[in-house]
């Protein structure tokens, strides 16, 4: 079987094991429930629905806020994914099918990132009715909505890392939390350094730093390389921790 057979086998798999999970579609109602209510907060509160207005006062707001919810959303899609192939034993089924660890980590990864994504389509709504008041600036929405998927996807990549290192569900999304969270403090000990070239090296290796361009319509080719290698190294830690399990 093709490398490519493989792995859209076992991302099928992940997607029924997922989408058979009810607690899947009770976060994501949470999520749209919670989004709508922040919207319709921020546009209630917008003194004057004009272009400019409606980017500074709600866009910008509301994709900021939409990106830290997924640092608690994201490990809470994660941490069953390898703690249920352990409990069932199918770990250990793919490892005599000679299936590598790469091929179950992308498979698994490209799985939750599918359900981010889904998530965020409802969410599509929101620029539709701005269009409808009068809004045209769809580029930045655009920026909004790739910065935000590229955001969730470093914080799958950790979610990941923290079922893969260890057995149980609770303790797998607890530590992806605290990573994500303890990456968001990078850049307040970043503004709390007086020397500029060191606050600007600190706030460089946080997520939110290399964010906060995307939501103001700007994409930058140095946020992009960042945001491939924050995944890059964290599926690589986690590939070195499923080799270590192997052996």
């Amino acid at each position: 079987m093709s490398y490519l057979k493989i792995f859209q086998t076992l991302y099928v798999k992940e997607l029924k094991e997922t989408f058979g999970n009810s607690a899947v579609y009770i976060l994501a109602g949470l999520f749209c429930f919670l989004m709508g209510g922040l919207f319709y907060n921020y546009v209630a509160t917008s003194p004057m629905l004009h272009s400019g207005n409606l980017s500074s006062n709600v866009l910008v707001p509301l994709f900021g806020n939409m990106n830290f919810i997924f640092i608690f959303v994201a490990p809470l899609l994660t941490m069953r994914m390898f703690v249920e192939e352990r409990r069932n034993g199918t770990i250990d089924l793919l490892t005599l099918a000679q299936v590598t660890n790469y091929q179950i980590l992308l498979s698994k990864f490209t799985a939750a990132a599918t359900i981010a994504f889904l998530m965020l389509v409802p969410t599509l709504i929101f620029p539709i009715i701005l269009g409808l008041s009068g809004y045209h600036d769809f580029g930045v929405v655009g920026a909004c909505y790739l910065g935000t998927f590229l955001s969730i996807l470093c914080y799958l990549s950790v979610g990941l890392f923290s079922a893969c290192a260890t057995e149980n569900q609770v303790v797998a999304a607890t530590l992806g939390f605290s990573i994500l969270l303890s990456s968001m403090l990078v850049v307040v000990l970043g503004q709390l350094s007086q020397n500029y070239l060191v606050s600007q090296m600190i706030s460089y290796l946080s997520v939110p730093f290399h964010y906060e361009g995307f939501v103001r319509g700007v994409v930058r080719t140095y946020n992009l390389v960042y945001f491939a290698s924050f995944i890059m190294v964290f599926t690589y830690l986690s590939h070195k921790i499923l080799e270590g399990r192997r052996q």
